[in-house]
């Protein structure tokens, strides 16, 4: 059975919601976007994060799926949108390494291949 906070997590990613997408974070958490170099450990950045990545020119999320673990799970997902120098789609295949706790997420680090959307 998939937990909630993973339906939770697809949902946001599906429907752009950034301030929903913050509920499913614990207290203390750790979010790395490894390709960026970022490492966000408060609720402001990562809300800041969402909240420019949500509003991209174009920006979607789709193919959500979910492999849940138990304390460990794998979102795999595509982020598309529209390159805003060139106005040409991009389509970017990732994954989010996820560590539950307690019904939500305390470590969540993200890997994919940048170089199609900038």
């Amino acid at each position: 059975m998939t937990t909630q906070c993973l339906l939770d997590a697809k949902e946001a990613l599906e429907t752009l919601n950034h301030k929903a997408i913050l509920s499913i974070y614990a207290e203390d958490f750790i979010f790395e976007d490894v390709p960026a170099g970022l490492r966000i450990t408060d609720r402001a950045g990562l809300e800041g994060y969402f909240s420019n990545l949500f509003c991209l020119p174009g920006v979607a999320f789709a193919d959500v799926r979910i492999f849940d673990g138990g304390d460990f799970a794998v979102l795999e997902w595509t982020w598309s949108g529209t390159h805003r120098k060139t106005g040409e789609a991009y389509h970017v295949r990732g994954v989010s390494v996820i560590e539950l706790r307690g019904g939500k997420i305390a470590r969540e680090s993200i890997y994919y291949d940048p170089s199609s959307a900038l």
